[in-house]
């Protein structure tokens, strides 16, 4: 039987949503995919669904005049967006939502634009104003950023980027040059200011945050990370290595952290698994001894309102833990938590993200979180909503 044309665009919105994980511009399930078909409709990513997981029968077909679809599988919460690209864009036929990481930086700076001098995005890529995600606000603040320019991508403030094209190669073009652009965009804005003509992680990071950049930075030990067993736990790093512990033989031979670790596991049930992470910009974070708030609605979302800045204390880092699934280690980096190893592995990532946002924010001139009441209402609804729908549909 002939593959009908609505089934071929099914098929290759699942095959983008895959390519979106595996080329990082995505986290789990931040991030949705479309595609125009005829009538005046488009399908579309599920709400709260693995992209692996996904069948032909579990894209779902909206009308692009009102948004309104038929049957049981909920369509993607920001289908209101993608809308917006179609009504402007005829030869829109293809659009992409992403929380990239670059683009995603820029959301939380203080700039309405982004200057690009090449490729497909050549002019400027504009920045529309903040709302809460899936909101008609939200929908609004996109439609009136896409009636200003004729490019095919706009950042999203605090929350990412929408990218559309003609087919799902442009698309996804267009979201990776973004990136880039954003990226060098932060890089060059380092130099402008420093006069260095090298721009490194770690550089950038001291110098945003006024750490002293005349010394070198101080050597951190790696800390482990760590899995809960049936009566202890493993601590592991990236190098293979591991180190089997039972909660009666720790003693004073283990690493630090094996003392917070078995208060997190013992205080913490839903926590299985830690992840550490001590990239750059979470290093240079972690030594400034302040908490790192939402500047990225998936931030908020997956960690709360705040993650904590603790000493390496089983008592300081389980207390931290109680409302947020990450911590900052004072000068080390910080710690992950999740009940599954994704979960873990999804905190990491959303974590260094947002660090990357607010030293970009710092650099460019003003740190500004989401406001305390909006993150937290993103937090409660996530937690008794979205996650639990993640979970049975995994």
């Amino acid at each position: 039987m002939p593959v009908t044309a609505t089934e071929e665009a099914k098929q290759r919105v699942i095959e983008a949503g895959i390519k979106l994980m595996e080329t990082g511009l995505i986290v789990r399930t931040w991030g949705n995919v479309s595609h125009r078909i005829e009538g005046g409709r488009f399908v579309i990513t599920p709400s709260g669904r693995d992209y692996r997981s996904l069948t032909p029968e579990d894209i779902v077909t909206v009308e692009i005049s009102d948004c309104s679809y038929s049957g049981n599988i909920k369509p993607s919460s920001e289908k209101g967006v993608h809308a917006e690209v179609y009504k402007r864009f005829p030869n829109a036929h293809f659009v992409i939502h992403t929380h990239q990481e670059y683009a995603s930086v820029i959301s939380a700076c203080k700039v309405d634009a982004v200057p690009i001098t090449g490729g497909m995005l050549a002019g400027q890529v504009l920045c529309g104003a903040y709302a809460l995600p899936s909101t008609k606000k939200l929908q609004r603040n996109v439609a009136k950023a896409l009636t200003l320019t004729t490019n095919k991508a706009i950042i999203m403030k605090n929350h990412g980027a929408v990218c559309y094209g003609a087919n799902d190669t442009e698309a996804f073009e267009a979201a990776l040059q973004l990136d880039q652009a954003c990226r060098q965009y932060i890089e060059g804005t380092y130099k402008s200011l420093t006069g260095e003509q090298e721009a490194d992680a770690a550089a950038i990071s001291r110098f945003a945050l006024g750490l002293s950049c005349s010394s070198p930075e101080p050597a951190s030990r790696m800390l482990y990370h760590s899995r809960r067993t049936e009566d202890g736990f493993l601590l592991y790093d990236d190098s293979g290595s591991e180190l089997l512990v039972r909660y009666e033989e720790l003693d004073a031979a283990m690493p630090e952290e094996a003392w917070v670790y078995q208060q997190i596991y013992r205080t913490h049930k839903q926590i299985n698994h830690i992840r550490w992470s001590g990239i750059p910009e979470i290093t240079a974070l972690s030594q400034t001894g302040q908490p790192l708030k939402p500047l990225l609605d998936d931030f908020a979302q997956l960690i709360g309102t705040s993650a904590r800045n603790a000493a390496l204390s089983p008592s300081e880092v389980t207390a931290a833990l109680k409302s947020s699934s990450a911590v900052l280690i004072r000068g080390k980096g910080a710690l992950c938590c999740g009940a599954t190893y994704d979960d873990a592995l999804a905190v990491g990532m959303v974590l260094e993200k947002n660090g990357k946002a607010h030293i970009g924010a710092k650099l460019l001139g003003q740190v500004k979180p989401i406001h305390y009441l909006e993150s937290l209402l993103m937090r409660v609804v996530y937690l008794k909503k979205y996650s639990k729908q993640a979970a049975a549909t995994s």
